[in-house]
């Protein structure tokens, strides 16, 4: 069983997706898997009157090949979806995201580029399940989702000075391009918690760099501000070469993917083309373009 928490009028939508239905749990305030469940009929719930199922806004859940029974996440729940206004005029449908994280919450959100994985980074318990949800190796390094410059000056140590002639005040160009579709690796401060896990041998890895992203997403930044600090982060899988146009995952596919993995929510924000960010390296005496990706590299080059 999926939740579904946050439409339009306040209510909560109960989506099974082998069959298809939905149920309406009338003008619920509802956000937890858990009040959900308890306000649920066996039978399930009948629409009121006033309300026909197209009314209903919720992203449809595609079947795939093969599905895996049983995944939960943390608590022992499927994962909830909570859709909301790509613009985040609806910010405070969030609200069970935000805790969900401060409690060591693993989930997907939007991102300017593709949808993120993301966990408190100061959590190892979050930090490995996050390796585990998209089965990565635990030596992979991951990138770090900032609120804006206050960030980047707390957990790295900042943008290069420039040395050559003709080189670019680093920090002022930024400020022009940020936020955007930009991944920096920057070197690492002290302030910066535990990157990844190894989970063989069980020890922590302190990464000397990390990858940056301050992404142009209303609702990235809404789930930011409320969490209080970065987020861990790491893509979602897609094809290693996008064709032109393609559209990032769909809830239908991420609940394929992820949904029996331990994934506890996925913010759903509607259809979008799937980008990826474009990985400019400062670590070194002069910038590395590492990957061209959605926003301008020519200024690094």
């Amino acid at each position: 069983m999926i939740f579904v928490s946050g439409c339009n009028w306040m209510d909560c939508l109960v989506l099974r997706p082998k069959q298809y239905k939905v149920w309406w749990a009338d003008k619920a305030s509802v956000k937890t898997a858990e009040q959900l469940d308890s306000l649920m009929h066996p039978e399930g719930l009948a629409f009121p009157g006033d309300l026909r199922p197209r009314q209903l806004r919720v992203s449809a859940v595609q079947r795939g090949n093969k599905r895996s029974e049983g995944g939960k996440s943390s608590s022992g729940k499927h994962p909830i979806i909570i859709p909301v206004d790509p613009l985040g005029s609806d910010a405070w449908r969030l609200d069970p995201v935000i805790e969900m994280l401060k409690n060591g919450g693993v989930g997907i959100i939007p991102t300017d580029t593709l949808p993120a994985i993301v966990c408190d980074m100061s959590s190892r318990t979050a930090v490995q399940r996050m390796y585990a949800v998209k089965q990565m190796n635990e030596k992979k390094p991951l990138s770090i989702l900032v609120r804006g410059f206050a960030d980047i000056s707390t957990y790295t140590l900042g943008f290069p000075t420039s040395h050559e002639a003709g080189q670019p005040d680093y920090f002022k160009l930024f400020k022009k391009l940020l936020p955007g579709a930009y991944t920096i690796i920057l070197p690492a401060s002290k302030a910066l918690p535990v990157q990844n896990v190894d989970m063989a041998k069980g020890k922590n890895i302190q990464r000397k760099s990390v990858g940056v992203r301050w992404a142009d997403d209303k609702v990235c930044q809404a789930i930011l501000a409320g969490v209080e600090r970065p987020l861990l982060c790491t893509s979602v899988h897609v094809a290693e070469v996008l064709a032109e146009g393609t559209e990032c995952p769909d809830v239908g596919s991420m609940l394929d993917r992820y949904g029996t993995s331990g994934i506890d929510f996925i913010v759903d924000v509607g259809p979008r083309i799937a980008v990826v960010s474009t990985i400019i390296d400062m670590t070194g005496s002069s910038p590395e373009v590492v990957r061209h990706g959605a926003a301008d590299a020519s200024q690094f080059e």
